[in-house]
This record gives C-alpha cells, sequence and structure tokens, in this order.
C-alpha cells in the first residue's frame, strides 16, 4: 500500500503543478476569472492523472472491468474532489486573502485524499 500511495503522490504532483501552470496561464495571464480558470485547469489535470494512475499507480491489479467503466468512476469521484478543491481554493482566496496558486495547492491537498481513498476501493477494484 505505501508504494501505491507514493505513485499516487507522484503522479498527483504532476497533476498539481499542471493545474497550477493552467491557473498561471488562464488566471494570471489570461484574465480568466478565478472560479471558471480553475475548474478547465482542475479537469485538465485529472484527464492526465488518470492514464498515469491507469498505467503506473495501479496498473499491476487485474483487470476486473473496461477501460470506460474506469474512467467513468475515476471522473465521478474525481469531480467530488474537484468540488473540494475549488471550494477551498476559493474560500481562501476570497475569505483568507490567500494566493490562489498557495489556496490550490491546499485544496488539491485536500482533494487527494478523498480521490484516493475511493480510486483505490472503487474504480481499480471493480
Amino acid at each position: 500500500m505505501a508504494a501505491r500511495v507514493e505513485k499516487f503522490l507522484l503522479v498527483g504532483t504532476l497533476g498539481l503543478g499542471l493545474s497550477l501552470a493552467g491557473l498561471w496561464l488562464l488566471h494570471g495571464k489570461l484574465g480568466i476569472p478565478l472560479s471558471r480558470a480553475s475548474i478547465v485547469a482542475i479537469f485538465a489535470s485529472m484527464a492526465v492523472t488518470f492514464l498515469l494512475n491507469e498505467l503506473w499507480t495501479w496498473g499491476d491489479r487485474p483487470v476486473r472491468s473496461s477501460f470506460p467503466t474506469r474512467s467513468a468512476l475515476y471522473f465521478v469521484i474525481n469531480s467530488v474532489g474537484m468540488l473540494i478543491n475549488w471550494q477551498v481554493l476559493l474560500f481562501l482566496h476570497h475569505h483568507q486573502s490567500l494566493h490562489y496558486q498557495m489556496a490550490n495547492v491546499v485544496g488539491a491537498a485536500m482533494a487527494a485524499v478523498w480521490n484516493f481513498g475511493l480510486n483505490n476501493l472503487v474504480t481499480w477494484r471493480v
């Protein structure tokens, strides 16, 4: 389990980097409102992390369900994680005056707990 958590955290770190870069571009440079830019950036990182988790983090588990089933489960579970991330980001930025990038890091860390737990129990077990 420890090795799987480490892999998940490495993949998540890459996903967080993509999310931060997306926020920098969409909000920081293009001026798209944070509430919209963060959804796009987080969703894009979800797509990349699904593929990496599929191939590497849980790639050693026997396949019991189809690729479309696993991807649908992942996106449903991670959509809740995205809402956790998004709400924490907006709250910390707008109500606690935390820089939007740091607020995104805190939100992503909170969402990671949800995402790992449910994906480990559901997505790659079905």
